[in-house]
């Protein structure tokens, strides 16, 4: 008897998951269809380095292609796009124009792939603290965040660990 009354408890909250997932009507849920910015980080820079990168993910649950053309990050001079692409066996790093983030997918700035290269700091970047982080898209959007500033060794330890080696 108990075991009927569990499953059928098991039943409702199913179904009750189900519907919540299809409500694209309420509106509470329209607060979720625009554009995020999620684990947004820039890397300390080097006593002698001119530039740094930033790394974060870019979430597009709209039904719409959205490319993301420029960056800025309060109190850095210059901020360009890049990515790394793999061309005869090499990597080589490219500055791009934009960045395509098609509907209901999420793009990932990270090592090895699309990054931020941040130029002309105005203050040395702290570990921990925060700046204003600013994407503009071509369709007039704008995302605004925070990135996080982290030592260099802070981000490779965390690589280390989400990756497995390849030898």
């Amino acid at each position: 008897m108990l075991f009927r009354t569990l499953s059928l408890a098991a039943a409702l909250l199913l179904s009750d998951l189900s519907q919540a997932h299809e409500g694209h009507n309420h509106s509470h849920h329209e607060m979720h269809k625009e554009l995020m910015v999620t684990d947004a980080k820039i890397r300390t820079f080097l006593p002698t380095a001119k530039s740094t990168a930033a790394y974060f993910t870019i979430h597009n649950p709209t039904d719409k292609l959205v490319s993301l053309k420029k960056a800025i990050i309060r109190g850095i001079g210059r901020v360009e796009i890049h990515e790394h692409v793999h061309k005869d066996g090499m990597m080589k790093m490219q500055q791009v124009d934009l960045v395509e983030v098609p509907a209901h997918q999420q793009v990932v700035f990270q090592p090895g792939g699309f990054h931020l290269m941040a130029f002309e700091p105005d203050a040395t970047l702290k570990v921990g603290e925060k700046r204003k982080l600013t994407l503009y898209f071509d369709n007039g959007d704008r995302l605004y965040s925070f990135v996080e500033v982290v030592s260099l060794k802070d981000s490779f330890e965390e690589k280390a660990h989400s990756h497995h080696n390849h030898h």
